[in-house]
């Protein structure tokens, strides 16, 4: 794979884009989240994108300009350490907006799910880098795994499709050379049993 089909991949699933891909997912999911009116689909996804990624993105130059990251790849964990905390402070924003609006549960655990990722990205990164990229496909993948087994519907094919966009993405972070083998592995662990965990479990 040659880096310019490595960066496209990498920006087409960019972490801050999963969420909203997610609830897309969720609306084309064969449950009762698919026969919600209209209009409230269309509140909760642009509650998701302005808070998971306009908001988080709006930050960036910020950061640039005072040197709290060097470049938009954060290639230190420690310059990972204030945008991870600002990004887990937006989702969460995001998680409290939707409950108040009264979305589906479903979806609010989606989001829940996927702050406490970022959250468990910051703290990780205190001590070591991993894979944002990966941790946003892995919890993607477990949240749809954990729907699927939540709702009783059958996700199969999103699911192989997220598996799929999973090795295509680490293929990619590789071939950038943006991380080592165990970082795109563990990152992708990560935000697969977290999600799970979260979405079932709590």
């Amino acid at each position: 794979m040659g880096k310019t089909f490595a960066k496209i991949f990498s920006v087409l699933f960019h972490p801050l884009l999963l969420p909203a891909i997610g609830i897309v997912i969720l609306y084309n999911s064969g449950s009762v989240l698919e026969y919600l009116p209209f209009q409230a689909k269309k509140v909760i996804l642009l509650v998701v994108l302005v808070s998971t990624f306009v908001l988080p993105l709006t930050f960036v130059p910020f950061f640039i300009f005072q040197r709290i990251i060097k470049s938009v790849q954060m290639e230190n964990n420690r310059e990972r350490l204030i945008p991870f905390f600002v990004t887990a402070i937006l989702y969460f924003f995001c998680y409290y907006l939707l409950v108040r609006l009264g979305a589906p549960e479903t979806i609010t655990k989606f989001i829940l799910a996927a702050t406490t990722t970022v959250l468990i990205l910051f703290l990780l990164s205190f001590k070591w880098k991993i894979s944002a990229h990966m941790t946003g496909i892995g919890g993607l993948t477990g949240s749809l795994i954990a729907v699927s087994f939540r709702l009783g519907v059958n996700l199969e094919y999103f699911i192989i499709a997220a598996v799929i966009a999973s090795g295509i993405i680490g293929y990619s972070r590789l071939a950038l050379k943006a991380h080592k083998h165990n970082q795109i592995y563990l990152g992708w662990l990560t935000g697969l049993f977290l999600t799970i965990s979260v979405i079932l479990l709590f």
